[in-house]
């Protein structure tokens, strides 16, 4: 091992290992043999190793993907044959560290790791965070690791190029947001401890809610939110108005909050204190519905509304909220047509409607028939308009479409679409037994019995096959685990109706099916197409195993009968 003679730098004038030929020290002998230039592999002007290339870019060209022969894992090797981690295990040596006196395995530089990396430290301002704490390599320990495990970009809160975490800014901004967070946090607790003021009503009916939780298998998380969201809102109700507060409101004061409205709303409805409103969902729909349509026509459009719902000078009988809704949805076209060229709706003319009555055809037709003709007869009758374009308009009856039988192999993809218990056994009940949605979310407990392999449903009794069954018992395991404590009776729940009792809505049965990749009507319609046609059109069978109506049963029977006469060869 060679040895450098200590020589005086004729370059910086030090005193330490040099060459003694060249008078330069170690360093300036170095700067002297690679001078500065620009590197033919990154372009950046760095001192010049060999090939052209710097030091960095030298190293990668030589380094290769291997498996490393000391180690035996695949890493990055350039040099020697092994990778840098060996490298430097072989150069280690073991004894005992001069700072802190340990017998370590290893030693780096004569100190073990921890003396070692610390004895590389200095003390200064992180270039980074700007800390004044122990660097190394210009760094704090908490900068480094950032570094090393974040990307480089342009921070877009500072400006600066820095490592960019997952919150989308460097470290520094990062770190001044929580501190802004905590402060105001910090700044709100006084008020979040003040305890609200509550009159003895007020408190019975608080220590209510713990049974009232308790009997519908709340959780203690479920049942410490429900309690501070109930207490918010008795101790506001100087600011909500006398009870029965609406249910509306309740949810948006309880939402501005960040507190949970569902379980309180349900208490408070229990135990009168609050009150649904459908009329103001409706309202708030129709306002919604309305503000992009102009002015005039938007007013007339309402006066039509109003008289569905049952008011006015001429109203009539109050139709359904879905009646309604779907009476603009099918109009939201035509009222957008006519908006573009029309000022108000006394411009519109019979033409115009069978212009928007063109394109649709059977029951969507009808639907949008039937619209016309109201909105039309609705505003001549308040005398908002002069004529009745929609007089003239006629349509037959819709006749209800045959029914398709499902394609085998469409058929056996139906179960392996469904992700869940839940959506399996849905598909099951719409498609081996027949159920409608309705039918579905209306089963309990009680009228499945897994262990006897029946179905209660409608006062009849019907055996389970043994595919319902299975999934039956599996999506009632399943049911066990994730509510162990529920009191809702229904044999389907979700998150929604776990702590309550109430079922499932129209849309939980909706999004199973069309996981499935078909309709709840379209499954049901094919199994009663199946069994009609497997019964040779018996009506009778039809209406004991599924309990349909005569009429319905009739009719998927003489479609099959139709099918069979025209499937025959000709006398």
């Amino acid at each position: 091992m060679s040895t450098w003679p200590q020589v005086t730098c004729t370059a910086c004038g030090t005193t330490g290992p040099g060459r003694a030929k060249a008078g330069l020290c170690k360093r300036c002998y170095a700067r002297a043999r690679y001078p500065v230039r620009s590197c033919n592999g990154c372009g950046q002007a760095r001192r010049h190793m060999a090939a052209g290339l710097c030091a960095r870019c030298y190293r990668l060209s030589r380094t290769t993907v291997m498996v490393c022969p000391g180690c035996g894992e695949l890493r990055p090797v350039h040099l020697a044959g092994r990778c840098q981690r060996c490298k430097r295990r072989a150069a280690a040596r073991p004894g005992r560290c001069p700072d802190c006196g340990r017998q370590v395995a290893r030693l780096w530089s004569g100190r073990c790791s921890a003396c070692y990396a610390r004895s590389r430290e200095i003390t200064g301002a992180c270039a980074d965070c700007g800390d004044l704490t122990r660097l190394a390599a210009g760094r704090c320990k908490a900068c480094r690791h950032f570094r090393w495990k974040n990307p480089l970009g342009t921070c877009p809160w500072c400006g600066r190029q820095q490592p960019i975490g997952a919150a989308g800014a460097c470290r520094s901004c990062q770190r001044a947001a929580r501190a802004a967070r905590a402060a105001r946090r910090q700044a709100r607790a006084p008020r979040r401890r003040a305890r609200p003021v509550l009159s003895p009503a007020a408190r019975q009916l608080i220590d209510g809610l713990a049974s009232y939780g308790q009997a519908r298998g709340w959780t203690p998380g479920t049942a410490r939110r429900a309690r501070r969201a109930v207490t918010a809102v008795l101790a506001s109700s100087h600011d909500l108005g006398q009870p029965p507060w609406d249910t509306g409101t309740l949810e948006r004061f309880l939402n501005q909050r960040h507190l949970t409205a569902l379980r309180a709303i349900e208490f408070l409805t229990g135990q009168g204190l609050a009150r649904g409103n459908p009329q103001a969902a409706l309202r708030a729909w129709l306002t919604a519905r309305l503000a992009a349509l102009p002015a005039p026509i938007a007013a007339e459009v309402r006066t039509w509304a109003e008289a569905l719902q049952g008011r006015g000078p001429r109203a009539g009988r109050p139709r359904q909220a879905s009646t309604i809704q779907g009476y603009l949805r099918v109009l939201q076209a035509p009222l957008a047509s006519w908006s573009a060229r029309y000022e108000s709706l006394r411009q519109v003319t019979t033409g115009d409607l069978t212009a928007e009555l063109a394109p649709l055809s059977g029951a969507t037709r009808l639907l949008a028939l039937t619209a016309m003709r109201s909105l039309f007869s609705t505003l001549k009758a308040s005398r908002v308009l002069f004529t009745n374009p929609a007089t003239p308009l006629t349509g037959p009856g819709i006749q209800p479409p045959p029914v398709l039988p499902l394609d085998d192999s469409q058929r056996a993809r139906l179960l392996g679409r469904a992700h869940d218990p839940a959506g399996r056994l849905i598909v099951l009940l719409a498609g081996v037994h027949a159920l409608r949605p309705s039918d579905i979310r209306a089963l309990t407990l009680d009228n499945a019995d897994p262990a006897a392999g029946t179905l209660h449903l409608g006062g009849r009794t019907r055996p389970l096959d043994q595919l319902t069954a299975e999934h039956l018992r599996a999506w009632l395991h399943a049911r066990r685990t994730r509510w162990p404590a529920t009191a809702n009776p229904h044999l389907l729940i979700n998150q929604s109706t776990g702590g309550g009792t109430s079922p499932v809505n129209r849309d939980y049965i909706q999004q199973a099916m069309r996981r499935a990749g078909i309709t709840a009507r379209d499954l049901r319609a094919g199994r009663l197409h199946d069994q009609a046609h497997a019964s040779g059109g018996n009506p009778l069978q039809l209406t004991h195993l599924f309990g349909i109506s005569d009429p319905t049963a009739i009719r998927y029977c003489a479609q099959i009968s139709r099918i069979d006469y025209s499937a025959r060869p000709p006398a």
